[in-house]
């Protein structure tokens, strides 16, 4: 399976529009690792993305992330957020690492492969040595792709925000 993390640029306008209409009609509506594409234009999307990749005028409590498209083949598949450092709320409950796959395509392996390739660029492009990865503790699918790709499990937490997560660490 040939998968590819990419940063989005103006050319992925459409394949992230129509990926979000079909996940807003799911019955959970849940939208992970998008960094509020669901809320915003996509220019103005675009802007957040790039100043969080580059640091640059962050909102308060906001830290700087890479977020990814995920692509199979030609297909938007789902997309992945990486955190570069965690603060309270993240190291509590978000992680450094929050992803979704589009609903068609689920169960396929693409979480797997995508996070593998997470992994490396929080290894080899910002030289972490561990990361923290939550889950909802009934995300099953989830927790089965975390500890796929060696998540050890820590505890799980109650978060305002977030509900009840588990929380797992990877080293790296």
């Amino acid at each position: 399976m040939k998968i590819q993390l990419v940063l989005p640029l103006k050319k992925h306008q459409k394949d992230v529009e129509a990926f979000l209409k079909v996940c807003k009609q799911t019955p959970s509506g849940e939208m992970a690792g998008t960094s509020g594409a669901e809320n915003l234009s996509y220019d103005d999307w675009l802007h957040k993305v790039y100043d969080c990749f580059f640091a640059r005028n962050l909102p308060e409590n906001y830290v700087p992330a890479a977020t990814f498209l995920i692509y199979a083949n030609e297909t938007l598949v789902g997309f992945m957020n990486v955190r570069h450092t965690l603060n309270t709320f993240l190291e509590e409950a978000g992680g450094h690492i929050g992803y979704m796959i589009h609903p068609h395509h689920r169960r396929k392996g693409y979480a797997k492969a995508a996070l593998k390739d997470a992994l490396s660029y929080a290894k080899d492009g910002l030289k972490l040595s561990r990361v923290l990865i939550t889950c909802s503790v009934d995300n099953e699918a989830s927790k089965k792709t975390i500890k796929s790709v060696g998540g050890i499990y820590q505890n799980t937490v109650d978060n305002a925000q977030l509900g009840t997560v588990h929380r797992y660490w990877i080293k790296l």
